[in-house]
């Protein structure tokens, strides 16, 4: 029986999280409609991870992208849920069958159409009935140009990259190095950590949120870590700013043509609260060496570790060396170096 790589599974899982914050920070024109960001991990791990392995990653970067987003128990999960498997198993079966025959773009699409088929399904039968026929086109043509542009990254990237060409296709099982020297664990920062996390999951108001973020960043000073807050407080500006053209509940004041209302400024400041609670506390109770025990807890340490060295710097990224400035975030997270 063959072993399954959780390191590798591990780096993934960190990069589908890391995407979906992204993502999570994006306006969404239509309902349900989500650019996809979060699916180039799986569609660049098609060629490194075993069949077992990018299943699993599948199933991974549902509950990540559910955690992110605090839709875990909702309906919204439900519809990313069917999304992704349908993706991820047409993606598979697109590349297992054509392998030699059909490049990252096709799979991209093929990835992008069964997941928007796949919700718009369930739209039918639970939110839309027949008037469904009404948001399928718009919402079709948007997944297949956004599936393209991705599947046209994905193969430009993966062509140039070190990281994938070297590191991951070439190289051995990785020996994990991370936790080599052991940090104990302090379980009062963890639950700690716990319930912040819980607040950002599952809780919508907008004081409780900055309750939290201000919070870790107080504790985060206090274990010396290194905190960026002018990053955040630019993201937290922009994000706000680009919900607000997306007008719904109460007008608070009126710029010209545009409504400010309150539902939009307090989804904006709920979404950029999220986003930067999440990478406070990863950076409050994440360290280099710590390790949970029992297997699970090793990998979802590895996980954190990684997402926490992916956001741990800030990338200058410039138009003319853009692939070349992200894979050699990724060769020296994955190496060790950062």
């Amino acid at each position: 029986m063959e072993k399954i790589d959780w390191n590798k599974i591990a780096f993934f899982s960190a990069l589908c999280f890391f995407l979906s914050a992204l993502e999570y920070a994006v306006p969404k024109p239509l309902p349900f409609f989500k650019i996809g960001f979060a699916n180039l991990p799986i569609l660049i791990s098609l060629s490194v991870l075993k069949k077992k392995e990018t299943m699993l990653l599948v199933f991974l970067k549902i509950f990540l992208q559910a955690v992110i987003s605090g839709t875990l128990f909702s309906y919204v999960f439900v519809f990313s849920f069917a999304g992704s498997v349908a993706s991820g198993l047409f993606m598979m079966l697109a590349y297992f069958i054509f392998r030699s025959k059909i490049s990252f773009i096709g799979i991209s699409v093929c990835g992008g159409l069964a997941n928007n088929v796949a919700q718009i399904f369930l739209a039918g039968i639970f939110m839309f009935g027949s008037n469904v026929k009404f948001i399928a086109p718009p919402m079709l043509c948007a997944s297949f140009f956004t599936s393209l542009a991705l599947g046209s990254f994905a193969e430009n990237f993966c062509s140039k990259s070190v990281w994938f060409n070297e590191l991951v296709l070439k190289s051995p099982v990785k020996i994990d190095s991370t936790f080599s020297e052991i940090e104990k664990v302090n379980f009062f920062y963890v639950f700690l950590s716990a319930i912040g996390f819980s607040v950002l999951t599952f809780r919508n108001s907008v004081f409780e949120i900055y309750f939290v973020v201000v919070l870790f960043v107080f504790l985060g000073f206090i274990k010396k870590r290194t905190l960026k807050i002018f990053p955040s407080v630019l993201l937290i500006f922009f994000i706000v700013f680009f919900s607000l053209f997306s007008p719904h509940g109460k007008i608070l004041f009126s710029f010209g043509k545009l409504n400010i209302t309150l539902g939009a400024l307090n989804l904006g400041l709920a979404k950029a609260g999220r986003l930067c609670g999440f990478v406070f506390i990863s950076q409050f109770v994440i360290s280099k060496n710590i390790f949970f025990h029992g297997r699970v807890g090793k990998f979802f340490s590895n996980v954190m570790s990684y997402f926490s060295k992916l956001t741990e710097t800030k990338i200058r990224l410039k138009k003319e060396n853009f692939i070349s400035q992200i894979d050699s975030r990724l060769c020296k997270v994955w190496q060790n170096e950062i």
